[in-house]
């Protein structure tokens, strides 16, 4: 305990002396997101001392920055985790910041949903865009689900009716305040999603299109409650990827229930969008035959304000992320970013 306590005069009485803003550094965390594992490591803490007055010392320097306000909190570069207020009840997400971010210049934002059981955390395993992030320059964020039935969920109707989660309420104030906090493009803000992840994907840009830009799903088709409430404000770019042999999220919309199939959930949107009937196809090079499956693009364009709407058909593929598991003949981040990246809420950019 006195050697901690030694350091911690140190840390905060000598500027020469490694810092508590120099642990935030070069441990890519600030205030909010730390561990004390960290701690530990950066101090030379001992496993047997005590870290309640390191933390209880880094709570007085934020307090002291914050007033001073030489700590700019929402502006942390890195991956953190984040949480509102809506309606009573506390909503998590979490946030990438791209090391490019300068608060000058207004980057875009994306949104990536993950599936039913799944968390924030487990999407970035399953879809990790954080050096897509840094190569294109967006601020990339992961929300939360909450429990319905002891799972995780998104609510989309089908076999999440009955839910009375406030998701779209959620992600339209997790929207200001991330505009809030940085300088963002908001009329390019995009959602994907994987499976349920994406189907609320669908649903955000039926509910909440004066924000949403453009969206990409994978293994997700259209709730029947999503399709028969949808009354988007402009017309919504999409790009989907469903493999024929899905049997968590069945191609022909068998499973789950009350879904309607990927063709009629491409009608939707074709009809929506006022697209030319006749796609493009392209047949994708099978760069991994040992995947077992190819892949069909299928593109549809000349939509009003210049829409799109773009499917790849995984022949013989199941519920993945093609790029991550699954398909290897395509990136299924790549692909998303590609496509929605090229418009913004007015259309083609």
């Amino acid at each position: 305990m006195k050697n901690l306590l030694i350091i911690l005069c140190s840390l905060l009485c000598y500027p020469q002396q490694p810092s508590i803003q120099d642990f935030f550094e070069e441990y890519n965390c600030n205030c909010e997101s730390y561990d004390n594992e960290s701690l530990f490591e950066f101090f030379g803490l001992d496993v047997e001392d005590d870290v309640t007055p390191a933390i209880e010392a880094i709570n007085s320097f934020c307090k002291n920055a914050r007033a001073k306000d030489t700590v700019q909190v929402d502006h942390s570069i890195g991956t953190f985790s984040r949480s509102i207020e809506v309606e009573g009840e506390t909503r998590e997400y979490l946030i990438y910041v791209p090391k490019t971010y300068d608060t000058i210049k207004s980057i875009p934002v994306m949104l990536n949903f993950h599936g039913w059981t799944m968390s924030a955390r487990s999407q970035i395993e399953v879809s990790d865009m954080r050096a897509l992030s840094e190569k294109e320059a967006f601020i990339l964020i992961y929300p939360q689900g909450t429990k319905f039935w002891g799972a995780t969920h998104w609510n989309v109707g089908s076999w999440t009716l009955g839910s009375d989660a406030k998701d779209i309420e959620f992600i339209d104030a997790l929207i200001d305040q991330i505009a809030d906090n940085y300088n963002i493009d908001d009329e390019r803000v995009y959602a994907c999603g994987y499976s349920n992840g994406g189907f609320f994907s669908h649903e955000l840009a039926c509910q909440l299109g004066q924000k949403i830009a453009a969206i990409g799903t994978v293994g997700a088709n259209m709730s029947e409650e999503t399709a028969n409430n949808c009354n988007p404000s402009h017309p919504i770019p999409v790009v989907t990827i469903s493999g024929t042999m899905d049997e968590d999220v069945e191609y022909d919309g068998s499973v789950p229930e009350r879904t309607l199939s990927q063709e009629e959930t491409l009608e939707y949107w074709r009809k929506f969008n006022n697209v030319n009937t006749v796609p493009s196809i392209t047949n994708m090079p099978d760069l991994s035959p040992s995947d077992g499956s190819t892949v069909i693009k299928y593109k549809y364009v000349d939509g009003d304000n210049n829409s799109v709407v773009e499917h790849y058909k995984v022949v013989d593929g199941g519920h993945d992320w093609p790029g991550a598991f699954g398909n290897i003949d395509i990136n299924s981040n790549v692909i998303i970013w590609d496509f929605v990246s090229q418009f913004d809420i007015y259309g083609k950019r």
